[in-house]
């Protein structure tokens, strides 16, 4: 049986609130809220920076024990440092994930677009070295010079999956280098922050493309997969939520009722609000 896991890029968006989430939910409160809809979250926030333990042992106690993460390696090792002389960066990062162990799904390596293979594949073959294995590990690389054999055949023997990575300036090959398929839904960076509470581009033909591949296999007898991990990022088409809706539909799946509830959040908010003004008038 295939696990499916889908869900967005990060869940801390002004702009969901009214869309997705309340208008008056505070900060604190959005990962517990976002975690009754949906199983599964990628975290992008540490791209930037190697989170305190702390804050993941928040991640962990916030959310249901049937919830998933997907946690992006810092860009101290993969943009800065180049996978190069990375151990230290890693220890630190293992730790500071250790309580979120149980929890994670995959360690996303995010490579960036001018780390050529030549570059970069040997240090990506050492680093290897110094992975904690109590993680999944996933490849997303953005120069096409990674696509060939001798990557796959690298990643197949260290069960790290390669990412399809959905985006307007590369497409990555259909190609399972594990039991675990990650698609993430990228886009590009032409819609603004402003926008990201609704749908702003019509990205239907790539939804039923993507749904189709999906489907094509599972039907495959000889190929098997356990989890398929699917993360929507804003950007892909505006508003992640809906995203994540409109491909669950195209899969025959049952979509997340958020909409309904952020109705009656909306509604109870209101009601509220009409009773203090009612109230404020009756006291002057």
């Amino acid at each position: 049986m295939v696990n499916f896991y889908v869900g967005c890029s990060g869940w801390n968006y002004e702009d969901w609130k009214g869309n997705f989430y309340p208008r008056n939910i505070e900060s604190k409160n959005q990962l517990p809220y976002y975690s009754k809809f949906f199983k599964f979250v990628e975290v992008d926030s540490t791209f930037y920076y190697i989170p305190s333990r702390t804050a993941v042992r928040g991640w962990k106690d916030k959310t249901p024990s049937d919830f998933r993460f997907s946690i992006k390696f810092p860009k101290i090792i993969t943009h800065e440092k180049k996978l190069e002389d990375v151990s230290k960066p890693l220890s630190i990062l293992f730790y500071s994930l250790e309580p979120l162990v149980d929890k994670t799904k995959t360690l996303l390596i995010q490579l960036p677009p001018f780390l050529t293979e030549k570059k970069g594949f040997a240090s990506l073959q050492s680093m290897v070295r110094y992975l904690d294995n109590r993680f999944r590990y996933s490849l997303e690389v953005r120069h096409p010079s990674w696509f060939n054999d001798n990557v796959y055949n690298f990643l197949k023997e260290n069960f790290i999956s390669l990412v399809w990575s959905v985006r307007d300036e590369l497409k990555p090959p259909l190609v399972l280098t594990s039991d675990q398929l990650y698609i993430r839904f990228i886009g590009d960076r032409s819609i603004p922050d402003k926008d990201f509470g609704k749908i702003v581009k019509d990205r239907s033909k790539v939804l039923l493309e993507y749904a189709r591949h999906v489907r094509e296999l599972q039907n495959e007898q000889d190929i098997i997969i356990q989890d398929v991990l699917i993360a929507f990022n804003n950007h892909f088409a505006g508003f992640g939520p809906q995203s994540v809706n409109d491909f669950l539909r195209l899969l025959e799946m049952p979509e997340s009722d958020w909409k309904h509830e952020l109705e009656s959040q909306q509604s109870r908010y209101s009601t509220q609000n009409d009773r203090f003004q009612s109230s404020l008038s009756d006291f002057k």
